[in-house]
């Protein structure tokens, strides 16, 4: 029987992984970023605001949008936190004779 494991820590080098991961994670909060801006440039100000606010008018799609985007860019920069963790951790327990935070 195959270990997933190994078979996937001998395809799959740990640094380009974990550095593939946290630029996503960085251009999913840009992303997110300029559409949480985009957003509020078109939320509408004034008069429509308060008709928009008695749901006489509807909300324009960037402005319904920028929250859901935020929620995914959020989702994906803790992923990414996670998966640098679990690299973190797995590297040190593949080390045999690190030394510890106190001895130098």
């Amino acid at each position: 029987m195959i270990d997933l494991r190994t078979t996937f820590a001998q395809i799959l080098n740990k640094k380009k992984v974990h550095r593939s991961a946290g630029a996503i994670a960085g251009f999913a909060s840009a992303l997110s970023v300029i559409v949480g801006t985009f957003a509020a440039y078109a939320t509408p100000k004034g008069w429509g605001r308060v008709t928009m606010a008695l749901h006489m008018t509807k909300k324009p799609l960037i402005v319904k949008l920028a929250p859901l985007l935020t929620g995914v860019s959020v989702a994906i920069a803790t992923a990414a936190g996670l998966l640098g963790f679990y690299l973190w951790l797995t590297d040190r327990e593949s080390e045999p004779d690190h030394k510890s935070d106190g001895d130098y």
